[in-house]
């Protein structure tokens, strides 16, 4: 029978193992942080969403720059200056003008994939385990400032190179989910590479909310 110092040195090991462990996978988060942020991130994604019952999906392509971004999905362009958001649909000519406004959970909703961009800003860690087929690092994550998402499982490879997927979880029961299909960071680009590269003639509805 085990004595029960015995029992306490094995129990402190294994905390330390596992300290150990969350700490190699936290380094892993770490280095993409630092990554993304002097780099340009270029990201193609899938999503699916309930949201007050109603199930969406759609893909797209996703640069983001800082607080500065380009989304293309779905028929619709969106661009972001940091300042404001252009939302453009070439097909029906029209354009809406707003601005940028962090706080409001509609935009990151409309726009999940912006929101891994965003990770280090927006959250902590509260744990981290491997993924099941052991690829990956799955990290459990804490909004810092508490209000529409409750957590957020990101998961990404050992490499620490790229984001594999993510599960956002809004604090009224509902899912974001977000596959990545590849994930590229290139050196940075001018800000002027985040505003619409095209002319809104008279033929376009363009609303200025600003």
């Amino acid at each position: 029978m085990f004595s029960r110092s015995f029992t306490s040195l094995i129990a402190s090991a294994m905390l330390l193992i596992s300290g150990m462990t969350d700490a190699q996978n936290t380094s892993i988060l770490d280095r993409l942080y630092a990554k993304m942020s002097d780099s340009c991130l270029e990201m193609s994604y899938s999503y699916d969403t309930r949201i007050s019952g109603v199930h969406n999906q759609g893909s797209g392509l996703l640069r983001s720059q800082g607080l500065m971004w380009e989304m293309n999905g779905n028929g619709v362009t969106m661009y972001c200056d940091s300042k404001s958001v252009w939302i453009i649909d070439p097909t029906m000519k029209e354009a809406v003008i707003e601005p940028l406004q962090e706080e409001e959970s509609s935009q990151w909703i409309s726009n999940p994939a912006v929101m891994l961009s965003r990770m280090k800003d927006m959250f902590k860690v509260a744990e981290s385990l491997e993924s099941q087929d052991g690829k990956a690092v799955v990290f459990v994550l804490e909004p810092l400032n508490k209000g529409y998402i409750d957590y957020c499982n990101l998961e990404i490879f050992k490499s620490g190179n790229s984001i594999r997927r993510a599960t956002i979880a809004l604090s009224d029961g509902n899912l974001i989910k977000i596959e990545v299909s590849s994930m590229t960071l290139t050196p940075k680009v001018s800000d002027e590479e985040f505003l619409p590269r095209m002319e809104f003639d008279p033929s376009w509805i363009v609303t200025d909310l600003r």
